[in-house]
């Protein structure tokens, strides 16, 4: 790939076709460019004059025939990246769903009516996994569902009455997770202590 002005740049369709399988299997431009033998620097300065060509065109300047290989190849690339985002989400997708065959067991055995040898197959299939499902909510709807989505915390004042809600951070989660954590397990040791019962025996004797 050459990228010195006065040349068409040009990208051997075999390293090209690396370059981008790699980025729609999600492998990072750091090292999906080395797998391909070129340059990440390379890559990511062709990118950029694509965008600079992409803005002037939005602008209503004429499209400039030299910038047109960069424009179509950032369009392929983001095919590419685009096309390996919407297979790793259809795999998490399906895990949430469950119902995936995880083991497949097959045994002959004799038909008690009619002595024939008959092929039993038996499947077990996977459980929707919520935790699959959550991953996939917080990447899509980071805003609503991410560890970095504000909270609502409405808090109500002891004699009645309503109290604005409070804003809470992701930062602010985490320690009022860890303060309920704290809470919590000392109020499990409270209950122990109080549980503990010591067995004791009253005899009433005559004598004081």
């Amino acid at each position: 790939m050459s990228t010195r002005p006065g040349r068409r740049p040009a990208l051997e369709p075999e390293v090209e076709r690396r370059l981008l399988d790699a980025i729609r299997a999600g492998v990072p431009m750091s090292d999906a460019a080395p797998m391909a033998g070129v340059h990440a620097s390379t890559v990511y300065r062709w990118l950029e004059r694509a965008e600079q060509e992409q803005r002037r065109i939005e602008s209503g300047e004429r499209a400039r025939a030299g910038e047109k290989p960069f424009r179509e190849f950032r369009d392929r690339f983001m095919r590419a990246r685009s096309e390996g985002k919407a297979q790793l989400v259809l795999l998490v997708r399906k895990a949430a769903q469950g119902g995936q065959v995880v083991r497949e067991r097959t045994r002959v055995v004799r038909d008690p009516e009619t002595g024939e040898r008959v092929v039993q197959t038996e499947r077990d299939f996977a459980q929707p996994d919520w935790r699959a499902a959550q991953f996939l909510l917080a990447c899509l709807a980071p805003e609503t569902f991410g560890r970095a989505a504000q909270a609502r915390i409405e808090v109500a004042p002891a004699g009645g009455g309503e109290l604005p809600a409070v804003e809470v951070s992701g930062e602010g989660i985490d320690r009022l997770a860890a303060r309920l954590a704290e809470i919590r397990a000392e109020f499990v040791a409270e209950l122990e202590e109080d549980a503990r019962v010591v067995d004791a025996e009253v005899v009433e004797g005559a004598d004081d």
